[in-house]
């Protein structure tokens, strides 16, 4: 690939992603589907972070995770939503490190490592990228929560203390973040594979 389709085929991917990003977050049951009224909704937009991070690299994964992250932060102060996620995406840390991290995480496993692989084992390694990267937004949401908002999360979660609030934290986001898991194991390489034929 030459320097300046190199740079059209990213400059592309990043202007369709980062658009539909903005539109995954604000058009209803597209970016954030809510299945149990008053708690988290599950997302999909991870799933095109994800798939940024493996066609362009860590750096504008983290880039397109940002974006992800300010304009969740800027929902929870401008709509209304359910009273936990205005709590923790209300907080700049909260909204947006987790999602920088997605995009860091998956662009290092389906980008920077192994990247000549072909076959099924790029897509057992973009299936593996989409995984974790999922997992990463759950597990640093609960423990940012926890470190930074944790007086404040209890208030709203009468059974927990705490002692007590990364359990519960983990048990609400449990099922979120099995779907959201299975939904980017199995969409990313869908995606992606396609994707890298243009790249070449």
């Amino acid at each position: 690939m030459t320097n300046a389709h190199n740079r059209t085929y990213t400059l592309s991917i990043t202007g369709v992603l980062g658009a539909l990003i903005i539109l995954q977050s604000y058009l209803p049951m597209i970016g954030y589907i809510t299945v149990v009224p008053g708690l988290p909704a599950i997302s999909t937009i991870h799933v095109t972070v994800i798939v940024a991070a493996s066609l362009l690299g860590p750096k504008m994964g983290m880039g397109l995770g940002t974006l992800w992250g300010v304009v969740s932060m800027i929902k929870a102060y401008t709509e209304a939503g359910d009273p936990l996620s205005l709590l923790l995406f209300q907080n700049p840390i909260i909204a947006i490190l987790p999602r920088l991290a997605v995009g860091l995480v998956a662009g290092v496993i389906a980008y920077s490592l192994w990247p000549k692989v072909t076959g099924v084992k790029r897509t057992i390694k973009l299936s593996v990228a989409g995984i974790l990267g999922a997992l990463t937004n759950t597990v640093l949401v609960i423990a940012l929560t926890w470190l930074l908002r944790g007086s404040a999360a209890v208030n709203l979660i009468p059974q927990a203390n705490l002692a007590t609030l990364g359990i519960v934290l983990f048990g609400m986001f449990f099922a979120n973040a099995v779907a959201e898991m299975i939904l980017a194991g199995i969409v990313t390489p869908l995606i992606v594979q396609p994707l890298l034929r243009f790249k070449r």
